[in-house]
């Protein structure tokens, strides 16, 4: 059961209460007037509450049109745009929504109140039908063409088209706006996604609460489309409106206040198709470079399951070091007896041989050597100008972590984990050990939790990546990361597909 159904659970009883109360007021004729002034209500409250929290602004009020049916299209970001635009709208808005959410509890009866209208996702010409004529009766009707929330469900924020940095618009609104006859205004909604972002509603990977970040509403100037005589609607004819419509909407949104900040368009790099052969350390620079990297591989991890970034690092002309901790890269026994000092003295003594050749480092770790870097950020604030952590080890995925202290002293070995979610790739790739030391993973299990008191002394720009589907490392090590560190620059950025192993799996 996903984190948001257990909590919908939670609620059915007061779900329930609330259900029987609206029945009661259809009944004896009090459910209209209720509804309208309790829908009234609430709407002064959300108001009231975004001009003190969030201190929001809103602009081009003047483009919807005081009466008559109107489409605003509008960007998603967070589970809090219905209740921004439905505040902050001069119009009330009734939203489409999708059927699943009838059977959510608390969010059926505000979307029954607000007189929406339940789509079917993948097509539903018959609720499209009821909606057309809604409009055509001069209802204003909100409608989210992206279909869902970047980084919300399956849909990565890595899927955000370059030029709009929203996902690819889907066509109902325009269809609508042909069956009705009415005007799109395209609407942009800049800093729910931080305020509220997915990971704190429905993954509940933090607090599900809203942070007090500044909020903006824009309405756009509003789009007519219209067929000519005898003009058939093609699929280009309705994909082009779509975009059009999406362009609109981008040109309104401030992507700066984003969750993460983008900016227009997207430039994605391509990874290389040859890989050059493989020197562990670069040739020493006549003089000093600014920056040199640092590579530091996981628990029972060989090299190879982070040295390939040694290529972009080599094609900007940087030093670099790939050090081989202790009780690696030759059989698993040798863990045996080896401490979390050992493999930060390793790292460190890596780090002091690269600063011979640069003013400072930058330190990527990979799980184990994920903690080593936020280790050494720690402890050489003015020698580690960032820090870029892959699946840093902090906290487990295996409820069984918790008794690895007891482990240790009564079970000598442990078989390694998957760390593949591509089995092909791991016959090709993998070089990790079968199995490790009880002993030593307690040493790393202890070391994560000093290392997670020690975030805070984190001062040092940072790159967060984690997979959502990493079976080692739980996903909410990263948030946590996150959070604690006191870095001014700093982003958390997903792969979604990706194993343990995210730099050799399927995104790699």
């Amino acid at each position: 059961m996903e984190r948001h159904e257990l909590l919908n659970k939670t609620l059915e009883p007061l779900d329930n209460l609330i259900g029987y109360s609206l029945e009661a007021m259809k009944k004896i004729n009090l459910y209209e007037p209720v509804k309208n002034g309790a829908f009234n209500a609430f709407r002064t409250a959300l108001r009231t509450n975004f001009k003190l929290q969030h201190h929001v602004k809103v602009y081009g009020e003047e483009n919807v049109p005081t009466e008559g049916g109107v489409i605003l299209a509008v960007n998603h970001q967070s589970w809090m745009d219905a209740q921004l635009l439905s505040a902050m709208s001069p119009r009330k808005v009734s939203f489409i929504a999708k059927a699943m959410f009838k059977d959510w509890p608390l969010l059926r009866h505000v979307i029954e109140m607000a007189d929406a209208v339940y789509i079917t996702r993948g097509g539903d010409d018959g609720g499209l039908e009821g909606v057309a004529q809604s409009l055509r009766e001069g209802s204003c009707v909100g409608i989210f063409p992206e279909g869902t929330i970047p980084g919300e469900e399956d849909v990565s924020r890595h899927e955000l088209d370059p030029e709009t940095g929203l996902l690819r618009g889907r066509t109902g609104a325009v269809r609508l706006a042909l069956m009705s006859g009415v005007p799109i205004v395209p609407v942009g909604l800049s800093g729910p996604g931080r305020a509220y972002p997915p990971e704190a509603y429905p993954r509940l990977e933090t607090l599900p609460l809203t942070k007090p970040e500044p909020l903006e509403v824009r309405f756009g100037t509003p789009l007519k489309f219209e067929l000519k005589g005898n003009e058939k609607l093609t699929y280009k004819k309705l994909r082009d409106m779509t975009d059009q419509v999406m362009r609109a909407i981008s040109s309104l949104v401030d992507f700066s206040m984003a969750y993460e900040p983008l900016t227009l368009p997207i430039k994605r790099k391509e990874a290389p198709t040859q890989l050059p052969p493989t020197p562990y350390k670069n040739k020493p620079l006549e003089k000093k470079a600014p920056y040199g990297v640092l590579l530091l591989h996981g628990f029972t991890s060989h090299v190879s399951c982070i040295s390939d970034l040694r290529f972009p690092v080599e094609e900007m002309g940087l030093p670099y070091r790939v050090p081989i901790l202790r009780g690696h890269g030759t059989k698993w026994e040798d863990l045996k007896g080896v401490k979390a000092e050992d493999w930060y003295e390793d790292a460190e003594n890596s780090m002091l041989d690269l600063l011979k050749e640069c003013d400072k480092v930058i330190v990527v770790g990979l799980s184990m050597g994920g903690l080593v870097a936020l280790d050494l950020a720690v402890r050489h604030r003015k020698q580690v100008a960032a820090v870029v952590t892959v699946a840093a080890a902090l906290t487990f995925k295996d409820p069984l972590s918790v008794l690895t202290p007891l482990m240790a002293r009564t079970i000598p070995s442990w078989p390694s984990p998957t760390a593949y979610n591509d089995k092909e790739l791991e016959k090709q790739r993998n070089r990790n050990y079968p199995k490790f030391p009880t002993e030593a993973f307690n040493e790393l299990y202890q070391y994560s939790h000093v290392m997670e008191n020690d975030l805070s002394f984190i001062h040092a720009d940072a790159l967060i990546l984690q997979s959502r589907k990493d079976q080692v490392v739980h996903p909410k090590a990263a948030q946590k990361i996150y959070n604690k560190i006191s870095s001014k620059n700093k982003r958390l950025a997903w792969f979604e597909e990706s194993g343990h192993e995210m730099l050799l799996d399927l995104e790699a």
